[in-house]
């Protein structure tokens, strides 16, 4: 094992899917619920230490080494480790590897041992009509915030909140072109990427500086966002959000062109609910719509066994899993082989279903 195996990660594109892809003797899933700030940030080691006891019994009643625990316990004592977390951890290990994910949603604690990781608490969620992301965002100031019932709460990533001088550091016309800086930033222990530039004189360095702001912002926003299936909306003048959408990958779901720095937060609520609403609304029942024309022709299914066996199978096209399952090993197996076969896996709230099934799929034929 080495450091870097156990560092604190934020899950990104491709890591539930390498995660569905490992299969061991055994795989140890430990999923607890975490603090950004404050004094209960301290009685996470506690908690963990409790849980690890427990994924200890457990190993040893399936006569498996519970020494591998000792390499969560090693990246736990990293400095700083509990005053970095999310809403939540997921920890990941095999006899040969550990893998820690600081979470962007609140997961119960929870210890599993099998031959394959517990992922269902990790799929995205769908259909909630009152969460969404909210990005304010001008020349001078990146802050992303999300919406959850009545306020907006602003989100903390490695790198924002940031004023423009966080990201792009003043220029020192002693450094030559292209120098790159690499500076750790407030909230975090990983570091990210501040860069000085040259490219030229006047507006061209202007441009090029506004450009390479735009797109750190939004690498920190698609990381934030990654597979919680919430919408975006950015609230930006015409100006700044035609470049942010030019030079990112975020996926914008709805646009304020205004400048967020006019309104109270209040207000930057209100303007971007009026925007993504009727998104939200549309949206909403989309599976259903889908999973009924896949029922009436023989192309989808509500049934567990039925639906294990098209994941194993890889004819799942998408899965939705109803939030409080309550066949755990069977439900997150049908996670494991969907994502294991490209298939598109997510969660609706208990009781947002039209009956008690665990599972709805469509099927790919």
């Amino acid at each position: 094992m080495t450091t870097s195996e156990t560092i604190l990660q934020t899950l990104k594109p491709g890591d539930l899917e390498e995660l569905a892809s490992i299969t061991g003797k055994p795989c140890v899933s430990i999923l607890m619920r975490t603090h950004r700030s404050g004094p209960d940030t301290q009685q996470g080691s506690i908690r963990l230490k409790n849980l690890l006891n427990d994924a200890s019994k457990k190993l040893k009643s399936l006569e498996h080494d519970d020494a591998i625990l000792a390499q969560v316990k090693e990246g736990a004592r990293e400095s700083n480790f509990w005053q970095h977390q999310g809403e939540g951890l997921a920890i990941f290990v095999t006899p040969d590897k550990c893998r820690m994910f600081r979470l962007n949603r609140e997961v119960d604690d929870i210890v599993h041992v099998g031959e394959t990781f517990l992922l269902l608490p990790l799929i995205r969620e769908q259909g909630n009509r009152d969460r969404y992301f909210v990005l304010s965002l001008t020349w001078d100031e990146a802050k992303l915030f999300q919406r959850r019932g009545e306020s907006l709460e602003v989100i903390q990533t490695d790198s924002l909140p940031a004023k423009f001088n966080d990201l792009i550091l003043p220029r020192d016309p002693e450094v030559s072109l292209q120098n790159r800086s690499h500076q750790s930033m407030g909230n975090s222990g990983g570091s990210s990427t501040a860069m000085f530039h040259g490219h030229g004189q006047g507006e061209d360095k202007i441009e090029a500086d506004r450009e390479h702001y735009l797109s750190l912002v939004g690498e920190e926003v698609v990381g934030a966002m990654y597979n919680t299936g919430l919408p975006l909306v950015v609230v930006a003048t015409e100006e700044v959000g035609g470049h942010f959408r030019a030079v990112s990958d975020v996926s914008v779901d709805a646009k304020v062109d205004a400048s967020p720095s006019q309104w109270s937060e209040v207000e930057l609520r209100d303007q971007a609910h009026q925007a993504i609403a009727p998104k939200l609304e549309s949206s909403h029942d989309q599976f259903g719509e889908r999973f009924g024309t896949a029922m009436a022709q023989s192309k989808g299914s509500n049934d567990i066994a039925d639906v294990l066996d098209a994941a194993k199978n890889g004819r799942i096209d998408s899965v939705m899993i109803r939030d409080g399952a309550r066949e755990l090993n069977r439900v997150n197996q049908v996670v494991i082989e969907t994502l294991r076969n490209g298939g598109d896996v997510f969660s609706k709230l208990d009781g947002d279903s039209s009956d008690e099934a665990e599972v709805a799929a469509i099927y790919r034929f």
